[in-house]
């Protein structure tokens, strides 16, 4: 069983984590900011942190950072939705490599690419 925190989910991100854990017992939780997230969570306890970038939000480097600062043991898949993923999908993904984020998908997300991911997230050993 892990501890996932999501963190700025749509409804889509929403159904689509639902779909890619069905029948797994794992504890979830859900946080509307980072800021939120912050507060409420006990970094610590966390196997798996989710969490969704939006281009209009003006999230950036800065919000990357604070994320892997506030979860520096969990396992991180960060998700994309970028205004140009064609031009603006290979920076953001260098810059989530650069902070050692595991996982990053840029949205439109497929169902098997978010099974996948998660299985593939779970089965990591936690950072140290």
């Amino acid at each position: 069983m892990a501890n996932i925190l999501i963190i700025n989910a749509d409804a889509n991100l929403k159904r689509l984590i639902k779909l890619a854990l069905p029948g797994m017992e794992h504890s979830v939780q859900h946080s509307a900011t980072l800021q939120t997230a912050c507060a409420q969570s006990t970094s610590s306890k966390l196997d798996l942190v989710i969490s969704r970038f939006v281009a209009d939000d003006d999230q950036g480097p800065k919000d990357l950072m604070e994320l892997r600062k506030t979860f520096p043991t969990a396992r991180l898949i960060v998700t994309a939705a970028l205004h140009d993923p064609a031009l603006e999908g290979e920076k953001f993904q260098r810059v989530v490599r650069e902070l050692h984020i595991e996982y990053c998908l840029l949205e439109p997300i497929e169902t098997g690419a978010m099974l996948h991911t998660i299985q593939s997230a779970l089965a990591l050993p936690k950072r140290p």
